[in-house]
């Protein structure tokens, strides 16, 4: 994790929690806050954003490393 990437979370007055993964791209979003809808219970809404659709060239990249090595 790069120190532009980072996990805000909000807590309404009414107890409903947002959480908005910053500098993420494609589905490590999901992954980086899995482990938060997982404590916290039933995930209400899910709105990914634009950065959900961007290619993450480093993340791809690993993943063909670990393919040639095997």
């Amino acid at each position: 994790m790069s120190s532009k990437e980072r996990i805000d979370v909000w807590i309404s007055p009414e107890g409903a929690i947002t959480l908005d993964a910053v500098g993420y791209t494609g589905s490590t979003c999901e992954e980086a806050t899995r482990f938060l809808e997982e404590s916290l219970g039933t995930v209400g809404r899910k709105q990914r954003t634009r950065d959900y659709y961007r290619k993450n060239t480093n993340h791809q990249s690993n993943q063909q490393e670990q393919q040639t090595q095997t």
